[in-house]
Order: structure tokens, then sequence, then C-alpha cells
């Protein structure tokens, strides 16, 4: 079987200051394609179209001069059975002040495609921004990108779909002006999503549709918001929501059978200056109709100042089950379940903060 390989890279050099310009471009059709971009300093720029079955898609840039207005970018596009992308993007910190943009987008349509996708390291002071749209079936998707403003976009649809992002590294309390924002959307069969968080106001959300659905979500940040929403088209989910930090706010809301959700959340003192923010610790879980719903929330704040504790769940059908415990601050509870065979347990242990 005959292998075409594509490999293009540009790129022209310059002195510090002159303007660097990587362009790459690259459209493959029939079987067996691979294309490989290696793109170093610059402005990188790369764009990867490929149709029919087996392609292999690797595109690694590295940027030196990345400043304000300019971006990093690598585009992505497949379609046909078992497509594969990976993609590495980094600022190597030549330049101490780069605020630029670095992209990424892999779209994919067909039979088994895999997407993975790396962005930023330590030294990394952008804006970072990656997508991954997948339709098809048995698509896997992973995303990781590391300090400061990132957000990751992921959306599925098909069969046994998985998602995976992970944000960040942990960082000093002087770099926390860290920002992350984490969304995956899925459709179809036997999903699977995962997000972790770290650093200093993320954001995770996950909306899962159909059977057999699972998400997990870890946030490591003071200011955190986490929700997931699993619909009534869907049978089986699960939802466990993990939360360290100052101030968290978690939200889960299931449809139909089997679903189970977990949240445990861990407030802790507000940082200096922050008073205004609400809460330390949310909790809310909403179980609608169905069978077996089952739902666990487990707050903990000691900060400083007035903790508020406040967890909620709602549950509407039969055998459901609702357990609440709560920990240090002002604790508020409320549990309402409708339909026969309930249980709620429910655990408060108020603390109040002296001046």
């Amino acid at each position: 079987m005959k292998k075409l390989s594509l490999i293009f890279s540009m790129v022209f050099a310059a002195g510090m200051a002159m303007a660097q310009t990587n362009q790459s471009v690259i459209n493959a059709s029939g079987k067996d394609q691979i294309a490989t971009v290696d793109q170093q300093g610059g402005y990188n720029t790369s764009n990867v179209t490929q149709s029919n079955k087996d392609n292999v898609t690797t595109v690694t840039q590295v940027n030196h001069l990345l400043v304000a207005g300019n971006s990093i970018l690598s585009n992505v596009t497949q379609s046909g059975e078992r497509n594969d992308a990976t993609v590495s993007q980094i600022h190597d910190g030549s330049n101490p002040n780069q605020v630029g943009l670095i992209e990424t987008v892999i779209t994919q349509a067909g039979n088994d495609n895999e997407a993975i996708q790396n962005q930023g390291d330590n030294s990394n002071t952008g804006l970072l921004y990656a997508s991954i749209n997948q339709s098809g079936d048995d698509n896997f998707a992973s995303q990781n990108q590391m300090k400061y403003r990132n957000s990751a976009y992921i959306d599925q649809s098909g069969k046994n779909n998985t998602a995976m992002q992970a944000q960040d590294a942990s960082l000093l309390l002087e770099e926390e002006e860290t920002s992350h924002y984490a969304s995956i959307n899925q459709s179809g069969d036997n999903n699977y999503a995962e997000q972790v968080q770290n650093g200093h106001s993320n954001t995770a959300i996950a909306v899962q549709s159909g059977n057999g659905n699972d998400s997990w979500q870890t946030q490591n940040a003071w200011k955190s918001v986490a929700s997931v929403n699993q619909s009534e088209s869907g049978k089986n989910n699960e939802a466990t929501q993990t939360q360290n930090g100052a101030l968290n706010k978690a939200t889960i809301t299931q449809a139909s059978n089997g679903n189970i959700a977990i949240q445990i959340q861990t407030g802790g003192a507000r940082r200096p200056g922050n008073a205004d923010y609400a809460e330390n610790n949310l909790a809310e879980i909403h179980q609608w109709g169905g069978n077996e719903n089952e739902a666990y929330q487990t707050q903990t704040t000691p900060g400083d100042g007035a903790d508020e504790n406040y967890a909620g769940a709602w549950q509407n059908g039969s055998g459901n089950l609702a357990t609440q415990t709560q920990v240090g601050g002002f604790n508020y509870s409320t549990v309402s379940q409708t339909g026969s065979g309930h249980e709620a347990t429910l655990t408060q242990s108020m603390s109040i903060t002296q001046p």
C-alpha cells in the first residue's frame, strides 16, 4: 500500500528587530497519509486538512517572540476513518512579556478518531485556547494547558467517546492571576468526561446526554465553580465534583434512571482583600424522575469571617437517597424528596469565627 508522507515546515528567520513569520498549509486526500509540521521560532501558523482513512497529523510549534497582538495558531481538520492528531504548542520563555494568543483547534469526523493537544509550560504568560470537535464512533480527546488564562473546549458526538482535560500546574500565591475555563459537551452512548484544574479562578462545565455517561471534575483553586448537567435523554449517569480552596460552588442536575451525584467541598480562609466574594461552599444536586437516584454532599469550611455553607438536594422519583454532611461555618441544608422509598441523612456542625 502506498504511503504518502507530507512534511511541510516554513521558517523565516530575521533579526530581533524584524518580524518573524512561520506558515504551513497541508491538504491531503487518499489513503494512509502522514502530515508532520515542526515550526521553531517566530509567529507560527499551521493548517492541516486530511480526508479518507488512516490519516495521522503531528504538529509541534515553539514560539520565541510572542507579543501582544500576535498568535500561535494550529488548525487540524480530519475526515475519514481512524484519524489521529497530536498538537504541541509552547513558548520558550525568551520573551518575559509574552502576552499573545496560543490557539489550537482539531476537528475530526469519522470512525476511531483520536486527538491530543498540549499547550504552554511554566514560562508561558499568554492566553491559551484549545478546542476539539469530534463526531463519529470511538473518539478520544485529551487536552492539557499550563499556567495563565486557559480555555479548553471539547465537543463529542457518537459512541464510546472519552474526553479528558487538565489545566495548569500548581502556582505560587504571587502568580494567582491565572484563570481557567474548561467545558465538555457529549452526546451519544457510553461517554466519559473528566476535567482537572489548578490555579486561581477555575470554571468547569460538563454537559452530557445519552446512555451511560460519566463525569468527574476536580478543582484545586480558591475561587472555583463546577457544574454538571446530565439530561433526561440519558441513563445510568454519574457525576462527581471535588473542590478544594476557599470559595467553592458546585451544581449537578440529573434526569432519568440510575443517576448518582457526589459533591465534596473544602473551603478555607479567604485571601486577604477578597471579602466581597460570596460563597465559602455552595452545593446543589437536582435529581428528577426515574429510578435509583442517589446524592451525597460533604462541605467543610474553616475559613475566616462569615463561613457560609449551603447544601440542597431535590429528588423526584422512587428509590432515592440523599446524604448531606456539613462541618464548620453557618450551615444550612435542605432535602426535598417526593415518591416512595427515599432516605435522607443530615449531619451539621456549626462553627462561628470570632473577630
